[in-house]
């Protein structure tokens, strides 16, 4: 545990980051979404068992309706300033790194990660690259044609990792919908880009 706090003391707290303009297709082409964003990390805090910190985001992002293949209509503006929160804790049972990520806060209205908690695992720190695997719980809306929306949650991989003596953050995500019943998930058609923000 103290070698992820000295890491994240020493590289990441207080850091600012940005994600240049990235462009992904929902719906097999049907909707385009165009996302960027700033990111800080802050507020870290720990003891010998446990640790959080905080990623607050300036985000830009909108879902177009596609018409020819080229962006017509704004289907959905998910623009925001948000609040998540990493926190972290060894278990006395295994041995391993465990602990959660969530919403705090957002600017805006139907901000769709409201009320989401993802569950984190797999933590490593070897090389000086920070991962972690991150599993939504439940699920959460995400804008479909014809003004609707579908059920979806995400498994992703984040990754903190310096280059050149700047550090960046790699988020990789792969999206299931969700039956709102079952709650089984089946792997989404929609695919979504690695985003990948450096240190400004």
């Amino acid at each position: 545990m103290k070698d992820l706090i000295d890491y994240l003391e020493e590289h990441v707290d207080g850091k600012t980051l940005a994600t240049e303009e990235l462009i992904y297709e929902l719906e097999n082409g049907e909707l385009q979404g165009v996302y960027s964003d700033q990111m800080s990390f802050s507020n870290l805090k720990y003891n010998k068992s446990s640790c959080q910190w905080d990623m607050f985001i300036v985000s830009n992002e909108k879902i177009w309706e596609m018409t020819a293949g080229k962006p017509d209509k704004l289907r959905k503006d998910f623009s925001s300033v948000g609040l998540f929160r990493f926190e972290l804790a060894k278990r006395h049972s295994s041995g391993k790194i465990t602990g959660s990520f969530r919403f705090i806060s957002a600017t805006g209205k139907d901000v769709p990660a409201y009320g989401i908690v993802s569950g984190i695992y797999d933590v490593q720190l070897e090389d000086q690259v920070l991962s972690l695997m991150e599993d939504q719980t439940l699920y959460r809306d995400q804008p479909i044609a014809d003004g609707k929306f579908k059920t979806i949650a995400f498994k992703a991989c984040h990754k903190f990792y310096l280059d050149q003596e700047k550090l960046h953050y790699h988020y990789d995500g792969e999206s299931f919908d969700v039956d709102t019943v079952s709650l089984l998930r089946k792997e989404s058609g929609d695919h979504f880009p690695p985003f990948v923000s450096m240190e400004k």
